[in-house]
């Protein structure tokens, strides 16, 4: 069995990534914001909704695993959804992002709906596509590498959300920032229905599943709940993007009323971003010398000094604040794609120790660790601009500007220290990956061939 994909596929593999940036940038850099500056909802009704829709993320998702595992087509298990739902990516992202010409509940019943349809959709296609990592090779340093063209395209797109919304919105608007982001969405939406079409094309299903088991759901969870390294993993989900999630929404805010600069936001993001495609080129190299746990400790101690100095450094000394941000994003984007290499580690070993394979299911539900903390992160984010009394397009007073810095600085460094101290109970390393590989080769040969 070749083990070794292309340069053509990985781009093409790390193109699905590119495409779910225009949602998944859009929701955690600018929706908040949009939510309560142009939408006009207050903060705490933003985090009320984001934490019950990833309530519901919770059911959702591993049924989408499930449902995923257990697809059969010519095209193989996990590459249909990305033709499939393409098409109603876009049209949901742009109605997300639409404000109607409504008041009070109607307005507020129409984020709820909209909101709640643009996490489905994109749970729809972003978990089978996830998962198809975990069958496009068998090598454990292969998916590193396709992980991190994945990250690296992924980032891309987080540059031209970065970079071109708020200049977008003024093209498109004028002063109306409602119709500029709506007209923006529709443009996203329009090249992310190209660039997954691009990622089914070139991509390819390699790794068959062992002969199913007639299962059910809760029998599924179980054997998900055993494996103990993907529980490791879903933790560092949930702590990885709870915090991101909450420092990404504040960036706007915090250069809004800071700063004093609201268009240096957009300009800040997309230096994350840039960054973070050099960081994402560093993580073969790093995790073949420290390992994926030593890695993970080197890039989250970097990002955690970064953050904790952001409340000691003035606003205003913008040299400081890039430089600090290049040195915690470079840290910070080293470790994620590990993050979707160690996900089908632990698809393997599932496989390897139990004898069954459910790559959409722990797929699916390391994904909602991902969305349940950018959900949680959200609603955070809600409750402490409301607890520190932020006022939409106000003067701020010193205690919201002081809770605006802790944002950017202390709470995100939380996140920080958890990773850290959760990836010293993982226990993948790469000997033990390459043991699983060579059992689960021999395994698959002698099934091919009639010997089981």
């Amino acid at each position: 069995m070749n083990q070794t994909i292309t340069l053509k596929e990985k781009i093409g593999y790390g193109l699905g990534d590119t495409a779910s940036q225009f949602i998944f940038s859009m929701v955690g850099g600018y929706l908040t914001f949009f939510y309560t500056d142009v939408f006009g909802i207050s903060a705490g009704a933003v985090g009320t909704l984001f934490l019950v829709v990833r309530l519901w993320d919770a059911i959702n998702d591993p049924i989408m695993g499930a449902v995923a595992d257990r697809t059969r087509t010519r095209w193989g298990r996990f590459r249909p959804y990305l033709l499939w739902f393409s098409l109603p990516f876009a049209v949901v992202g742009f109605l997300a992002f639409t404000t109607p010409p409504w008041g009070g509940t109607a307005k507020l019943v129409y984020a709820w709906v909209t909101y709640i349809l643009l996490m489905m959709v994109y749970t729809a296609i972003n978990i089978p596509y996830s998962a198809l990592s975990g069958v496009m090779t068998a090598e454990h340093r292969e998916r590193t590498s396709l992980n991190a063209f994945r990250m690296g395209l992924a980032n891309i797109g987080g540059i031209i959300v970065a970079g071109a919304t708020l200049p977008l919105v003024g093209f498109f608007g004028g002063d109306d920032q409602g119709i500029g982001f709506s007209r923006t969405m529709a443009l996203y939406g329009v090249i992310a229905v190209v660039l997954f079409l691009l990622c089914f094309r070139i991509t390819r299903e390699r790794i068959s599943p062992p002969p199913e088991k007639k299962s059910g759901f809760r029998a599924d969870l179980t054997l998900l709940f055993k494996n103990r390294p993907w529980v490791i993993v879903f933790l560092i989900g949930v702590s990885t993007f709870t915090f991101f999630t909450v420092r990404m929404s504040v960036i706007l805010y915090y250069f809004t009323y800071l700063v004093g600069d609201q268009a240096q936001a957009g300009l800040f993001m997309s230096v994350t971003s840039v960054v973070g495609v050099f960081g994402v080129m560093f993580t073969k190299l790093v995790s073949s010398r420290l390992g994926k746990r030593g890695t993970f400790i080197l890039g989250h101690s970097a990002a955690l000094l970064s953050f904790s100095a952001f409340y000691i450094v003035p606003p205003k000394n913008l040299g400081i604040i890039y430089a600090l941000q290049v040195l915690g994003t470079t840290g910070f984007w080293i470790t994620v794609p590990l993050i979707w290499s160690m996900i089908a580690d632990t698809a393997d070993y599932a496989e390897w120790k139990f004898g069954e394979r459910r790559t959409g299911l722990i797929f699916s539900a390391a994904t909602f660790s991902h969305k349940f903390g950018m959900g949680l992160g959200g609603a955070l984010t809600g409750a402490l601009l409301s607890a520190f009394g932020y006022q939409a397009a106000a003067t701020q007073t010193a205690q919201a500007l002081n809770g605006l810095t802790l944002m950017m600085s202390f709470i995100p460094a939380i996140g920080s220290v958890l990773v850290i101290v959760l990836v010293l109970f993982y226990e993948l390393n790469d000997q033990l990956c390459d043991t699983m590989k060579q059992d689960l080769v021999q395994r698959r040969q002698e099934r091919e061939s009639g010997h089981t």
